[in-house]
């Protein structure tokens, strides 16, 4: 007849066949009643294959004696304070000593004069988390020291995070921009409901250049790419968007098509000038010779000769115009103040403006420093701003106002009118060779003031507002 386990034989069994390791221990005092170390009373099978220490070396032995580790662990002290206060703790700590270099989740519980722990070795998830966390943190490192700029945005293109260049980038403070729509930063609104339409339709985006709104007030065109990134743990649909600014490069793609179509022209022009001024020199003799011949009382004769002249010496004068426009310029440079030079053109167009009865309003920084100007060659190129300004303004209406400033070592120069506008379309083929508006002309005007311009290192640009007016920008780098 078999009889039933007993209590004491129930626990043990509950011990030996626990998923963790579990070791009792008796505290060991000195004559000062303070522990020293701990006696093993009690190891289960778990805790010996955790520890690799048997049984029959472990019980009766001291726990300093077998694994000293725990002293310099930190683990011993706890121990010896769940005794002293009685009341039980639970704790993870690496264990660097004897054959270990683990990671152990811990449980000790204070029983009589003792202590009872169970601990289970926690190493593989930990190294996890720890290589997760790891692969955050270079995660983050790579988000916030990108160059370009990240965010973090929703479904409804809610800004939720941004990495530091973004910031930095669009003027903005980490508590400002969460929840910011992605929206504000699109200078057009057209742009940006192209954008939302791919965005919707294709839920991403790609490669998508548009000109949005930086610091300071400026802009620049940008590439954004937007993709989905994972979906939050309430479900939140999450993407994350990067934005290169392009600015530079767009900029560098027109100076090399500005070069490209300026060389060309250069060639048209000589092309143009060895064809027709041979054939014009000829017709110049032939009609002088033909003045000698003309017997005086032909009365019309002196009519018609006039008219061939006066059209010969214009196209001469087309020619020359031409060639002028697309050769670079030969400048004599000295250090001149930029203030001085745009006052002395200025002259040469006040009768114009009094008798048109236009408003000048001039506005000079007298901060601005000397700069390297051939002063001929720009004026040249300035009273060519003055007279398409004057020309764009209405009669009695028109005011032409200069401006120039110095910011972040840079000289400006801004001539702007309050005329009928250039067309979006326009604006950048304004300095195009041969583009023109007008009835009249070639169209080669600004095209000699850019490069008179950019033979001083400078830039030229526009912005207009049809019906309200445009605006010249030069600018001059200082070294």
């Amino acid at each position: 007849m078999s009889s039933k386990p007993g209590f004491e034989d129930l626990i043990i069994s509950i011990f030996e066949n626990a998923p963790y390791g579990i070791i009792s221990f008796k505290s060991i005092r000195d004559e000062r009643d303070k522990i020293i170390d701990f006696e093993c009373l009690f190891i289960n099978p778990k805790a010996e294959r955790i520890v690799g220490v048997p049984s029959h070396e472990m019980v009766g032995n001291t726990l300093l004696t077998v694994m000293p580790g725990n002293k310099t662990a930190g683990i011993f002290d706890r121990y010896v304070d769940v005794v002293e206060t009685r009341k039980s703790t639970s704790f993870k700590n690496h264990y660097d000593g004897e054959h270990f270099d683990n990671w152990f989740e811990i449980h000790a519980s204070a029983l009589g004069d003792g202590i009872t722990i169970s601990f289970l070795d926690i190493s593989d998830h930990e190294m996890a988390i720890r290589k997760a966390k790891a692969s955050e943190a270079r995660y983050e490192q790579l988000f916030q020291e990108s160059i370009d700029s990240i965010f973090i945005t929703n479904s409804e293109l809610l800004l939720l995070e941004a990495n530091n260049s973004m910031l930095t980038t669009f003027g903005y403070n980490r508590g400002s921009i969460r929840n910011f729509s992605l929206k504000n930063l699109f200078l057009n609104e057209d742009d940006f409901i192209r954008f939302n339409k791919e965005f919707y339709k294709n839920d991403r985006v790609e490669e998508f250049e548009a000109e949005l709104l930086l610091n300071d007030g400026k802009s620049g065109i940008c590439l954004i790419n937007v993709v989905e990134l994972s979906q939050s743990e309430d479900g939140l649909r999450l993407y994350q968007g990067i934005i290169k600014d392009i600015t530079r490069k767009k900029l560098s793609e027109r100076e090399l098509i500005w070069a490209e179509k300026l060389s060309m022209t250069g060639k048209i022009a000589r092309s143009i000038a060895h064809e027709v001024r041979n054939p014009l020199t000829n017709l110049s003799l032939a009609l002088a010779q033909l003045k000698d011949e003309i017997p005086p009382e032909v009365d019309e004769a002196d009519l018609y000769i006039d008219i061939i002249e006066r059209n010969s010496k214009r196209i001469g004068n087309l020619i020359t115009e031409l060639l002028e426009s697309s050769k670079p310029k030969s400048l004599k440079l000295t250090k001149t103040l930029l203030n001085g030079v745009v006052a002395e053109t200025l002259l040469l167009v006040k009768d114009r403006l009094k008798l048109q009865g236009m408003k000048l309003i001039e506005d000079y920084d007298s901060s601005i420093p000397l700069i390297p100007l051939d002063s001929d060659q720009m004026k040249t190129a300035l009273i060519n701003l003055f007279i398409n300004a004057i020309e764009a303004m209405k009669m009695g209406e028109g005011v032409l106002t200069i401006r120039t400033y110095f910011e972040d070592r840079t000289v400006y120069l801004e001539v702007a009118d309050n005329g009928i506008g250039i067309p979006e379309e326009n604006i950048n083929s304004l300095f195009e060779p041969f583009f023109t508006a007008k009835a009249t002309g070639m169209g080669l005007g600004l095209t000699a003031v850019q490069n008179i311009i950019k033979s001083h290192a400078g830039k030229i640009s526009a912005s207009s507002v049809l019906g309200e007016g445009t605006v010249f920008h030069v600018s001059f780098g200082i070294d």
